[in-house]
């Protein structure tokens, strides 16, 4: 699947559309080319990182909620980054990712005049972030959200791609029986092997994999590690390597993270796996998703 064309995305208030504003909506509509009238009604901020603002919204063609993604700035740095996303998501699909739905630039005499912004699926069960914040989850449910996002990995790495960033906040908790998470956040995914530029980023530095400390292209490998200290985290509800970033990063290269026995022999024996220091001693996705699947989901 392709991005449709969408360069010339203009916007107009919402009192263009008087039904919506009975409905209480007071927000902006973005059109696309195909829709002229208005396709996208955006809602509240979700979240900002450094690149770019989330915004909750709704497709007015069927309703659907959206996560609509607007760039912070035009520069090549911003909407570079957007692009690139919006190409990779568009070319996967899979229960365990966010869909893709749409891309466009805003045009001139806007003020996001030139900002690229993407469009994927809304997932309603918010991020493993904060499921961990609101307390430490079931070893049952963790369980079920290992199986769902290795299978979303085993997906993303056989077609030749690293995500670079998993952490508790780009898995989201879905509601839907089809997969019990969603992968999110493709900002920094490139295809496997690509070198790395200096300066460029490589993940968050308390989910960074051995070789991602030290600098060097993690691979589908270090996806695998960096899962295996999330789902860790998930379960103890705590950092696998806590501290300062600098303390964090050292720590990885020094020692393998501690995984309480209490957890039982599955347990431990997928996460020592997954967090090997040695990327050639993980497990692919693949094979360590048949071993999650095999994990007690009574708790």
């Amino acid at each position: 699947m392709t991005p449709p064309s969408a360069a010339a995305l203009a916007e107009r208030p919402a009192a263009a559309c008087p039904a919506l504003l009975d409905a209480g909506l007071d927000a902006t509509v973005l059109a696309l080319p195909d829709a002229p009238a208005g396709r996208f009604l955006v809602h509240e901020r979700l979240g900002r990182g450094a690149t770019a603002t989330v915004y909750r919204g709704t497709d007015l063609i069927d309703g659907r909620p959206v996560a609509i993604k607007v760039a912070e700035g035009p520069e090549p740095r911003h909407s570079d980054r957007i692009h690139a996303e919006a190409r990779i998501l568009a070319s996967l699909d899979h229960p365990a990712i966010v869909k893709f739905v749409a891309e466009g630039v805003v045009p001139a005499g806007d003020q996001w005049a030139g900002r690229p912004f993407l469009v994927e699926e809304y997932v309603y069960g918010g991020s493993l972030a904060e499921r961990i914040g609101n307390g430490t989850p079931g070893t049952g449910d963790v369980a079920r959200w290992a199986e769902a996002a290795l299978s979303g990995l085993a997906h993303i790495h056989a077609r030749g791609l690293v995500h670079r960033d998993i952490k508790p906040a780009n898995i989201l908790v879905s509601e839907l029986r089809r997969s019990a998470v969603r992968i999110a956040d493709f900002g920094i995914a490139t295809p496997a092997g690509t070198e790395l530029e200096p300066g460029d980023s490589s993940g968050t530095v308390h989910y960074m994999s051995p070789e991602q400390a030290a600098g060097r292209h993690p691979g589908a490998a270090g996806d695998i590690y960096s899962l295996g200290l999330v789902l860790l985290e998930c379960l103890t509800g705590a950092k696998a390597f806590p501290g300062t970033p600098v303390e964090s990063l050292v720590a990885r290269t020094l020692r393998d993270p501690a995984i309480p026995a209490a957890f039982g022999a599955a347990w431990v024996s997928l996460l020592a796996a997954m967090t090997a220091m040695d990327p050639a001693a993980r497990p692919s996705a693949a094979a360590a998703m048949r071993l999650a699947a095999k994990l007690p989901r009574a708790a």
